[in-house]
């Protein structure tokens, strides 16, 4: 169990890396390039896309922790010698952790490219900045095992 504890605190470190570095880069393309708004739709109308990608994103948020982080890690703590629920969990834990970042990064481009506001698009790398900093690989294994 400690090994699966380290290799996902080890893919939550990496991610945190990789969101600050496409968070840097965002605002160097901000800064020296001049990005224009689509103007396939009226501005107000662009904002409620975005409104909508972000409440959208919450709702993914929650959904995917539940279903593939917490679901299986409870699975996992409460038969911690079945190898199969273990597999399970890892494997359902790296693509949360793969995809927080990832989707955040997509819809932030998104919303960047239809309003050329850079504070749409840090918004959404800070929301999957929060997301992996409230989810803790050992947290919840070392207060299981305290009890």
């Amino acid at each position: 169990m400690e090994n699966l504890i380290l290799t996902l605190q080890k893919r939550r470190r990496l991610m945190f890396y990789i969101l600050f570095t496409i968070a840097l880069v965002g605002i160097g393309v901000d800064r020296f390039f001049e990005i224009s708004a689509a103007n396939y739709y009226s501005p107000e109308l662009q904002c409620y896309f975005v409104y909508g990608l972000i409440a959208y994103k919450l709702a993914e948020l929650a959904i995917l922790y539940f279903f593939f982080y917490h679901r299986h890690m409870l699975k996992c703590s409460l038969a911690e010698h079945d190898e199969s629920l273990r597999e399970k969990f890892e494997k359902n834990a790296k693509r949360f952790f793969m995809l927080v970042p990832h989707g955040s990064v997509i819809f932030g481009i998104i919303s960047y490219k239809l309003t050329a506001e850079l504070a749409y698009f840090l918004l959404f790398i800070n929301i999957a900045f929060v997301a992996l900093f409230l989810v803790r690989p050992q947290a919840y294994f070392q207060h299981k095992h305290k009890q």
